[in-house]
């Protein structure tokens, strides 16, 4: 948990900073090394942009939409869209300005604490969408890597050191997703014994009594989430599906803007590849990944790149993908929590 200290608003600027450096420095160097800006040939779009500008804005609200109805089933309703929205946004930010590893789960605890909900309900609120992330994941990888084969990694990653390590931190999450469902669904009694025998430690003592409520309140409501109807759970996965598979084609519909049409972009393989960078953009030690984010996009969608007509296609697609999937959630966090922290201090 992080108390009761906001997010620092001012880190957000550390990301942006970042990734700009690498899109900027990328660019500038392309331009440089093929005769400067005059001799720049090809236009920055594609004639059919519009239609993937449109696309690409569509699927931003599907990505966001989708974390909000969850947030609202898994809630059982307690959450007001308000609430959701708000909620997500905060989310969206601390994982936008925290290294991927770490993630923004911490914040969302606290934040819908601060919105009124106890500590065990709020925390088995967040790992329950943690787990429909995670079973995403796990269960995403396995057919797509058996329809597509090698085509889902770029010939460089074809090592033992390379799928190795993929293929551990798949597991990671596998188990990660597992022991998240064992403790909050299967034995929320062994977890309520665990933390309250974590609060007999010597050092843990001047938080006993708040554990022990934390402990009461989550297998409280991990019973409750356990309670839940089917329908709600199911709507809640399909949101996660839909939230993800969004946030992956966002990469083909800037793709279609400047690198090539959609009928030339093999989408299921762009998604695919997506899915094997996502391991090494978890444990990347930069502020929403970047620099690394950036980097591994030329590494992966290199032979896509090709296709371009223009110079700066990759530089232009590393900006854009970046403002519609890391750098947008900057912004709506320095405009929305300023707001929110203001109207929420009386519940918190």
């Amino acid at each position: 948990m992080i108390g009761n200290r906001p997010p620092k608003l001012l880190r957000a600027f550390i990301p942006l900073a970042i990734g700009l450096s690498v899109v900027g420095g990328l660019l500038y160097q392309t331009v440089q090394e093929n005769g400067g800006w005059s001799a720049v040939q090809g236009s920055v779009t594609l004639p059919g942009w519009p239609v993937a500008l449109l696309s690409l804005c569509g699927l931003v609200l599907i990505r966001d939409l989708g974390y909000v109805l969850r947030l609202k089933w898994l809630s059982n309703g307690s959450l007001t869209w308000r609430n959701a929205i708000e909620t997500t946004v905060v989310w969206e930010f601390a994982s936008a300005i925290t290294p991927g590893i770490v993630g923004g789960g911490a914040v969302a605890i606290w934040g819908l604490h601060r919105q009124g909900m106890n500590a065990g309900r709020s925390t088995a609120l967040v790992f329950s969408t943690a787990l429909l992330d995670e079973l995403f994941y796990v269960l995403a990888v396995p057919p797509l890597f058996f329809f597509l084969g090698d085509a889902v990694a770029p010939p460089d990653f074809d090592s033992a050191i390379g799928w190795g390590f993929f293929w551990v931190g798949w597991g990671l999450i596998l188990l990660l997703a597992g022991i998240i469902g064992f403790g909050l669904f299967l034995a929320p009694y062994s977890t309520q014994k665990l933390i309250l025998r974590c609060a007999q430690i010597k050092w843990l003592s001047r938080w006993r009594d708040s554990l022990s409520e934390f402990a009461g309140d989550l297998r409280q409501s991990s019973l409750e989430m356990k309670s839940l109807p089917l329908g709600h759970w199911a709507g809640a996965f399909l949101a996660t599906m839909a939230s993800w598979t969004a946030r992956f084609l966002s990469l083909v519909a800037v793709m279609a803007m400047v690198v090539a049409p959609f009928s030339a972009l093999e989408p299921v393989t762009i998604v695919a590849r997506q899915l094997v960078m996502w391991v090494y953009l978890l444990i990347s030690p930069t502020p929403g990944s970047s620099g690394v984010a950036e980097w591994l996009l030329g590494a992966f969608f290199e032979p896509w790149f090709a296709l371009s007509g223009s110079l700066i296609a990759p530089a232009m697609t590393m900006l854009l993908w970046r403002l519609a999937t890391h750098f947008i959630y900057l912004l709506l966090g320095v405009l929305v929590i300023p707001g929110w922290l203001r109207r929420t201090r009386r519940s918190e």
